[in-house]
C-alpha cells in the first residue's frame, strides 16, 4: 500500500532526531577522549575505568547505528515530501488512462476481431504499469517522472542513454513484471492512500472525483494546476 505525504512536522521531527544523535554522540565521544587520558591511578581504578569505558564505546556503537538509521529516514521523509506532487499528478494520469484502458477493453468485449482484443489487452497492460510505475515507485529515491520530458516516449522505444532513462528502464521492467504476472493489486493503486484529503477514494472508481469535499471550485483549480505542470514541464 503506498505511503501517504509526509507532514512537515515529520520531516523536521526527523532532522530533528539526527540532529539529537549527533549531539549524544560529540557528547560520548568528549567523555571518552578524556577518560583515555585520566586512566592513570591506582589498579583498582584503572580497571573500572577501563570497564566503564568499554561501556561507552558500546553506548557509542549503539548510537552511531541509530544515526546512520535516522539519517536514512530524514532523507527518504525529505525526497518523499519534494516529488510528492508530482507523484500525485503523475498517479492521476496514470489512473485516468487505465480507466480509459479498462473501457475500451470492455467496449471490445464482443468484438470478432480477435487482433482488435488484443492490442486493447496490450494497451490495458501498458496503462495499468504506468500506474504501477507511479504509485510503487520508492520513496528513498528520487523520483524519475514517467510523463515529463518525453518519458513515456523513451520507455515505448526502449531508450536508456542516460543514467536517468536507464533508471527508468530498469523499473518499468521490474513493475511491468509484476503486473504481468498478476502481484500488483491494480485497484488499490487508483487512489493515493493515506492522504488525508482523499477520504472518499474508497467509495469512487473515478480519479477525477478523487478530491471532491463538495467544491467545485477546488477541483476546477486542481485541474488547471495539473495543466499548467505537465505544460511547463
Amino acid at each position: 500500500m503506498p505511503k501517504s505525504k509526509p507532514s512537515f512536522k515529520e520531516v523536521h521531527d526527523a532532522s530533528s532526531s539526527v540532529s539529537r544523535l549527533r549531539k549524544k554522540i560529540r557528547d560520548l565521544e568528549r567523555l571518552l577522549k578524556r577518560s583515555k587520558s585520566a586512566s592513570s591511578g591506582k589498579p583498582i581504578e584503572k580497571n573500572s575505568t577501563a570497564i566503564a569505558r568499554r561501556e561507552q564505546e558500546r553506548a557509542l556503537r549503539a548510537l552511531k547505528d541509530e544515526l546512520r538509521g535516522a539519517e536514512r529516514s530524514a532523507k527518504d521523509k525529505k525526497l518523499d515530501k519534494r516529488y510528492h506532487k508530482v507523484r500525485f499528478f503523475e498517479r492521476r494520469k496514470a489512473a485516468r488512462r487505465v480507466i480509459q484502458a479498462r473501457k475500451t477493453v470492455a467496449a471490445l468485449s464482443d468484438e470478432r476481431d480477435e487482433e482488435k482484443r488484443k492490442v486493447a489487452g496490450e494497451a490495458l497492460l501498458f496503462a495499468e504499469t504506468e500506474l504501477a510505475y507511479v504509485v510503487l515507485y520508492p520513496r528513498e529515491w528520487k523520483y524519475v517522472s514517467l510523463y515529463v520530458h518525453g518519458g513515456l516516449e523513451n520507455v515505448r522505444k526502449g531508450l536508456g542513454e542516460t543514467e536517468t532513462e536507464q533508471k527508468r528502464l530498469e523499473w518499468w521492467a521490474q513493475v511491468e513484471r509484476r503486473v504481468k504476472n498478476g502481484e500488483v493489486d491494480v485497484d488499490s493503486l487508483m487512489f493515493w492512500q493515506g492522504d488525508k484529503r482523499d477520504r472518499n477514494a474508497h467509495k469512487t472508481s473515478n480519479p477525477s472525483e478523487e478530491y471532491d469535499e463538495d467544491d467545485e471550485q477546488n477541483k476546477h483549480e486542481l485541474a488547471e494546476e495539473e495543466d499548467e505542470f505537465f505544460e511547463k514541464e
